[in-house]
């Protein structure tokens, strides 16, 4: 299991924190779950791309708490924690069987949005990510999919069967990820050798 250091150096010290073990047991039925919010954590964001919110201090939300109005008719999982939300919709722990999948708006059960196996497996992958988004530098679209394709098989060899899944969770935030990164890149102020390049003077 990935450890609450990796996790810090992945995000920053100010920016993972750690559920308390008294809200885990009352919010979170899987054993292995309440070790992973209580010892390993969760950081405040990924990017602009996803948010987790704070839960070392907010009460944990469900998926009928965010979806509000229509409750009943998610009644088999409308107690499903939101672990994140972002990309047009939840990331969500389902209590039944403990995997981590996709809820959007307008679901009316859980559907086959399979994110990652388990919630271990979720964290592991998400602080792999980052590490290996931090020292990349795409210049422009080309690059972006040449190092998605490498990306891909290293990440995906921590929890195959979540690179299968049609929702393509992790395909696209790498993808999204890299295209902001080069954005970046491209528009980052240019450095010139000396202060003559601005004068404007020949």
């Amino acid at each position: 299991m990935v450890s609450h250091e990796e996790m810090v150096e992945a995000f920053g010290d100010d920016w993972v924190n750690r559920m308390p073990p008294e809200v885990a047991g009352r919010h979170v039925s899987g054993e292995a779950d309440r070790r992973v919010l209580t010892e390993v954590g969760m950081p405040l964001m990924f990017t602009d791309l996803l948010v987790f919110g704070d839960i070392a201090t907010d009460e944990p939300r469900t998926v009928a708490s965010v979806f509000s109005g229509a409750a009943e008719d998610r009644a088999d999982f409308g107690d499903d924690l939101v672990i994140a939300s972002g990309m047009g919709g939840l990331t969500c722990l389902s209590g039944e069987d403990g995997r981590v999948y996709w809820c959007k708006p307008g679901d009316a059960q859980r559907n086959g949005g399979l994110i990652n196996s388990t919630l271990e497996q979720f964290v592991e992958t998400l602080c792999r990510v980052s590490l290996l988004l931090a020292d990349l530098r795409p210049e422009d679209e080309s690059e972006v999919g040449e190092l998605l394709r490498a990306l891909i098989p290293e990440v995906s060899a921590i929890d195959p069967p979540s690179f299968e899944s049609p929702v393509q969770y992790w395909q696209l935030l790498l993808l999204f990820s890299l295209r902001s990164i080069a954005a970046e890149w491209a528009y980052s102020e240019p450095t010139y050798p000396c202060s003559c390049t601005h004068s404007g003077s020949r």
